[in-house]
């Protein structure tokens, strides 16, 4: 049976005044009596994973209308994380994308949605604004680029600075021959094709059930995505019809599904605040130490760049047999009977599911590792929790003790590893970056990709209470809370300080005794910075720690309790 709309009840002036704006735009009286369907582009001439992302939207729109619905279509433009702006805005972007969303779709009083996002905290932020507005939805997330050659190498868009231009500055290659790879390093029309955050994230988004099957690992320039983006304009209107909400697709057992999904990926570790992030819109708290009990029950089983080989791609995983595969081969740990937004249950759709090729997505009587590619680390160092991606460590950096070497921020430890004034052995640590300290919970990204592009991502160890992107490779540590603006112990760790890493034993330890530690925070004081405006400002002082998502509070009140 047809649900009602929701302008059904509007008093007549009401609805007479609505249906004269919408007459303003265009929609004619058939249009205005059928059901209105919000389509959310994250298109833009911003980012090159969003320059297709038009046309998908023009796909989704025309099967929503041969469904018998109205689609109306707004954007709210995706950003990339590699643009080297202000790095602190990419998480803050999260919440500003769902709010925006929300009030969009609420002053509209749309009766379902479509969600076209791409990238790294753009399809967190559509899955959080799903989630909190509750209506019958359906996701089409943007695809990957592919990959351009030259003289018989893959060129990687990431790899394209700190490799190719290293080369070029050290005098390896010429002018010319960086020229050729400098345009043809980055094809566009989808996010950076490896398992980092984007990849990760539509990954999950298709593990929780709100994408039709095979989304993920379709390309952005490929005409199947277009294909489903129309199948998914249609089934909208019936999920609309059937009046299946996301609440009833994102429960606490699809979230369990994604979880593992992320564990056997080895995806990134921002899939982690980000599935706490949503889960909370909807009241679920999913805690650390959920991750870890599912990581140590779930096998890794994709052998996928950056965690896996480098050579293995998000093409690699498509020709697998992608998330569908996957899940396949999971299915003996899955909640299967959850529902999804093809409108049928998880079983159903496994039903007829291929497993994997036995290579890029192993089975898990034959996996790659037994548990799962993240895990969280406690100690001294981090009382909260502190999180690193084992499958991308190197097995000479599982279990490492060595020297602290602290730097004011990303571009320091940069530019002292270019100057060589960083030694194999140390632990570098960049703080004060957490979601309060920065603010925003900055993403550093570029010291872990120059120092594997140096070779040292089995030599040298990096903590941060900030982020990584989930391109990167090495011993990082992040996440690690309390963060050290909230006065946490990372606050407290000095140059030469011994850190000892033991990701076997999920250990982060400080080898200073508590004395030392008691004495030093006496003495400690946040260090000032310039007083924030805008959004970061009101972003500081909403955010919460990272183990809950680092998501606004909204229950935060001030001293006099309003």
């Amino acid at each position: 049976m047809m649900n009602k709309k929701k302008d059904y009840n509007l008093q007549d002036y009401a609805l007479m005044e609505r249906h004269q704006m919408m007459r303003g735009a265009g929609y004619g009286e058939a249009a205005l009596k059928r059901p209105h369907i919000g389509v959310v582009s994250s298109w833009g001439e911003i980012n090159p994973a969003a320059t297709h992302i038009d046309k998908v939207a023009d796909k989704v729109k025309a099967g929503i209308w041969a469904a018998g619905g109205t689609p109306r279509e707004f954007v709210i433009s995706s950003i990339c994380t590699s643009m080297a702006g202000h790095d602190n805005y990419h998480l803050p972007h999260r919440d500003l994308v769902a709010g925006y969303i929300e009030t969009v779709a609420m002053t509209n009083l749309f009766d379902a949605m479509v969600f076209i996002p791409v990238c790294d905290d753009v399809i967190p932020g559509h899955l959080m604004a799903a989630a909190r507005l509750n209506l019958p939805s359906i996701f089409v997330t943007g695809g990957y680029m592919q990959l351009n050659c030259y003289q018989g190498e893959e060129l990687e868009p990431l790899d394209v600075a700190p490799k190719h231009f290293a080369r070029f500055k050290d005098g390896e290659i010429s002018q010319s021959v960086f020229s050729q790879i400098q345009d043809r390093g980055c094809q566009g029309g989808g996010a950076c094709p490896v398992m980092g955050t984007a990849n990760t994230m539509a990954a999950m988004a298709e593990a929780l059930g709100m994408t039709l099957p095979g989304n993920t690992c379709t390309p952005g320039n490929d005409s199947r995505l277009m294909r489903m983006a129309f199948d998914a304009g249609q089934q909208v209107m019936q999920l609309f019809k059937e009046g299946i909400q996301c609440s009833e697709i994102l429960s606490s057992e699809a979230f369990e599904n994604a979880i593992r999904v992320l564990m056997a990926l080895g995806g990134s570790t921002n899939a982690v605040l980000h599935l706490q992030a949503i889960a909370l819109e909807l009241d679920l708290d999913i805690r650390p130490e959920v991750f870890t009990r599912l990581s140590e029950e779930t096998p890794l089983l994709c052998d996928i760049s950056p965690s896996g080989a480098p050579e293995h791609h998000m093409g690699h995983l498509d020709q697998a047999g992608g998330i569908t595969a996957v899940m396949k081969e999971l299915e003996p740990l899955l909640a299967t009977r959850v529902m999804t937004a093809a409108g049928e249950t998880l079983s159903h759709t496994l039903t007829s599911a291929e497993g994997g090729d036995g290579r890029i997505i192993r089975s898990m009587a034959n996996p790659l590792a037994q548990d799962g590619g993240l895990v969280f680390l406690t100690g001294n160092l981090a009382p909260g929790g502190a999180l690193v991606k084992k499958s991308a460590v190197p097995a000479p950096m599982q279990h490492h003790k060595g020297p602290a070497k602290v730097y004011v921020n990303e571009d320091a430890a940069c530019q002292a590893l270019a100057n060589g004034e960083i030694e194999p052995g140390q632990v570098i640590i960049v703080r004060y970056v957490g979601p309060k300290g920065d603010p925003g919970m900055l993403l550093l990204q570029r010291f872990l990709w120059q120092l594997a592009a140096k070779g040292w991502h089995d030599k040298v160890a990096f903590l941060t209470d900030g982020r990584f992107s989930g391109t990167n490779k090495g011993c990082g540590v992040a996440h690690i809370a309390p963060e050290a603006a909230a006065g946490g112990p990372l606050a407290l760790v000095r140059d030469g300080d011994l850190i000892e890493i033991d990701i076997k034993k999920k250990k982060l330890e400080l080898h200073v005794s508590q004395a030392e530690l008691d004495s030093r925070y006496e003495t400690w004081s946040l260090p000032k910075k310039p007083r924030k405006k805008g959004y970061l400002s009101i972003y500081s002082k909403l955010a919460t720690s990272p183990d809950k998502g680092a998501a606004l509070d909204y229950n935060i009140v001030d001293e006099s309790g309003r």
